[in-house]
C-alpha cells in the first residue's frame, strides 16, 4: 500500500499546494486536485475499515478525525 510519499512529504515540509473549493458544488478545483483527491483516499484507507460498506456506516468519531486531518492539511497550505 502506498502512503503517497510525495504528498505527505510536502505536508511535512509545509510546501504550499493550492486547492480551491467550488462554493456551489463543493468540489475541489485547481492544478493539484488529483494530489488532493489521492491524499483524501489515502486518509480514508488508513482510517476507515475496508469492511464498512457505506460512508453512512462510518462512526461520527472517525468522520471527525478524518475532518481534523483534512483541516490540518488545508490550513498548512494556506
Amino acid at each position: 500500500m502506498t502512503r503517497l510519499p510525495d504528498v505527505t512529504s510536502q505536508l511535512v515540509a509545509m510546501e504550499r499546494i493550492s486547492v480551491e473549493i467550488d462554493p456551489q458544488s463543493g468540489l475541489p478545483l485547481g492544478p493539484h486536485v488529483e494530489k488532493f483527491r489521492s491524499y483524501l483516499g489515502m486518509l480514508a484507507k488508513t482510517h476507515v475499515s475496508i469492511v464498512i460498506a457505506s460512508w453512512d456506516d462510518v462512526s461520527e468519531m472517525d468522520k471527525n478525525l478524518l475532518w481534523q486531518d483534512i483541516l490540518v492539511y488545508l490550513l498548512k497550505k494556506n
